[in-house]
């Protein structure tokens, strides 16, 4: 007979979504500032008191706005921005410093070249150039060795970071040759702690994009999908896997379609009954927990508008069923066709006043399709059921 698609814009509804938004902002903001308190604690048990302390952030209240969300995100990434800024400046103090150590050695002098020197003589001065060429090569690898150690993330194991220390130090005492080997390797080993912390960092970032979302969704599945979520920024992963950020993106789908329906069931229940459908004290809950309900067509005894959820989705079907108690032949079926088609203008612009926007409809004329018998006593009649009432009175 027909379907349509709502789109919920419930005051709370759109505050929610805006909600979530800020959320996955700030949560990208608190991971990066997270990252910075970890790698400027890192050089402090290396550089000390040179390094200053970062402070980690207070988190906002779990009630908090969207506007005090996005306000708390744009706060945390300014004062991480200056941090950064502050924490370079001090670096580079400190890696001028053991630059500055590494200059003080003495480099090898070179006697002048005699005006009438002999064989021997030139031989010896020629040694001595080379000599000193050679101190000037190990002397710039050594300077690179300091800055290549200053590109380390802080965060790389213990031994690594120690390893690299050896290798920086065997540089600046190694003859040309070696020095020139082992930089090639000190090289190899920070590329390589560079692109584990690029994939580090990128996966914690996913995974609080992630649990923003679920932050939302109610159940123990949406709990231990965000302790498992917590366990790969803890545990500096490399990945999320693929596997799982589906299951994330479904349970949060999941609660998005339950929240929809709830609305969509609520509102429907009121405007039916507006327009004189008779609808049962369990319409609502029906339509919600098993995806389907049917209310009784205003003047049209026997007949019913059946209403189902698309599985998964909050997208309605409505058909017109006969009761199977019900005498009715072709020209009454129709009629109870055309009464719902023609309240069906009212029944969207009633769905409206409940912020249940129409995004799309189909619908069939009358006797398109046969009317579908549905058991006895399945369509609420008047004289069973009058009306959604409470004391006596029709909800508004």
């Amino acid at each position: 007979m027909g379907a349509a698609s709502y789109r919920v814009e419930t005051p709370e509804e759109i505050e929610a979504r805006r909600r979530r938004a800020a959320r996955e902002r700030y949560r990208l903001a608190a991971v990066r500032h997270t990252a910075l308190v970890t790698e400027t604690t890192a050089y402090r048990t290396s550089y000390g008191k040179a390094i200053s302390t970062i402070r980690r952030a207070a988190e906002p209240s779990p009630h908090a706005s969207a506007d005090e969300l996005e306000a708390a995100a744009t706060r945390l990434d300014a004062e991480r921005e200056q941090a950064r800024t502050v924490l370079d400046d001090q670096l580079k103090r400190a890696f001028s410093e053991s630059l500055s150590a590494l200059a003080a050695r003495p480099a090898p002098r070179v006697a002048r070249r005699a005006a009438a020197a002999t064989p021997a003589e030139e031989a010896r001065q020629s040694r001595a150039r080379r000599q000193q060429e050679s101190a000037e090569s190990v002397r710039r690898m050594a300077e690179r060795a300091a800055a290549l150690l200053a590109r380390l993330p802080a965060a790389v194991p213990a031994q690594v970071r120690e390893e690299c220390r050896e290798n920086a130090a065997e540089i600046a005492s190694a003859g040309e040759q070696r020095a020139r080997l082992v930089l090639s390797r000190l090289e190899d080993q920070v590329r390589t702690a560079e692109r584990r912390q690029r994939t580090v960092e990128a996966a914690a970032e996913q995974a609080a994009v992630l649990l923003a979302r679920l932050q939302d969704v109610p159940g123990a599945h949406a709990g231990r999908l965000a302790a498992r979520l917590t366990e790969v920024i803890e545990e500096r992963r490399e990945n999320v896997p693929a596997d799982f950020v589906v299951e994330v993106e479904q349970a949060v789908a999941d609660a998005d379609v339950a929240r929809t329906r709830r609305i969509a069931a609520q509102a429907l229940a009121r405007v039916l009954a507006d327009l004189d459908y008779q609808v049962s004290e369990g319409f609502e809950t029906a339509l919600v927990d098993e995806g389907t309900a049917v209310a009784g067509l205003p003047d049209q005894p026997g007949y019913g508008l059946k209403i189902l959820f698309d599985r998964g989705s909050a997208r309605l079907n409505h058909i017109v069923v006969r009761d199977a108690g019900t005498d009715g032949g072709e020209h009454a079926d129709r009629r109870a066709q055309r009464v719902f088609c023609e309240g069906l203008t009212a029944l969207h612009n009633g769905l409206g006043r409940y912020h249940v926007r129409l995004k799309e409809r189909f619908v069939e004329e009358p006797g398109v399709r046969p009317v579908p018998r549905v058991p006895t006593g399945t369509v609420p009649r008047r004289d069973q059921d009058q009306g959604r009432q409470h004391g006596g009175e029709r909800e508004a």
